[in-house]
């Protein structure tokens, strides 16, 4: 299965509670413009799923009109102090056909990118808007293989 597992995209400071924080302009903006390069690559996800909390939800909102989805349902598992462990077994009783988009926060994306293709205990650091593209073998510690990761504003082009 490919998995991409996104960082949600620059937030505003906290004003109310964490949950409520929403995307910057500059945020949505960084976030259309890599998934719109991603697309011109090639990139055709087939399921968004998002955290819950606001700036998630938003980021998943502008990769979708890039890609012409509907965001799924938002993941409770996906809050920033998720487990990976339980997005494993999560992911694992999915019947997923199709690349799938998973928007989260630090340190759960670093965690489950980390343990997923370098093994236990293992974190990738990523930036905000950061898209990390994983081959998945199986849903487990160590189970795929990083393909690449890109940030908005990365000259890179693989």
């Amino acid at each position: 299965m490919r998995l991409y597992v996104v960082r949600h995209g620059e937030a505003e400071a906290q004003r109310t509670t964490d949950e409520a924080r929403a995307l910057t302009v500059a945020g949505r903006d960084g976030v259309r413009q890599l998934w719109r390069q991603l697309v011109a690559e090639g990139i055709r996800p087939a399921t968004l799923i998002s955290s819950p909390y606001v700036r998630a939800r938003q980021t998943a909102e502008e990769i979708a009109g890039e890609c012409g989805l509907t965001p799924g349902a938002p993941c409770e598992l996906l809050v920033p102090d998720g487990h990976p462990q339980r997005v494993f077994e999560w992911l694992l009783a999915r019947d997923d056909q199709g690349p799938l988009v998973l928007v989260s926060h630090m340190p759960l994306v670093g965690h489950l990118v980390g343990q997923l293709s370098e093994g236990p205990g293992a974190r990738l650091p990523m930036g905000v808007g950061a898209v990390a593209a994983l081959e998945v073998e199986v849903p487990a510690i160590a189970g795929a293989r990083l393909l690449w990761l890109r940030a908005p504003g990365d000259l890179f082009q693989p």
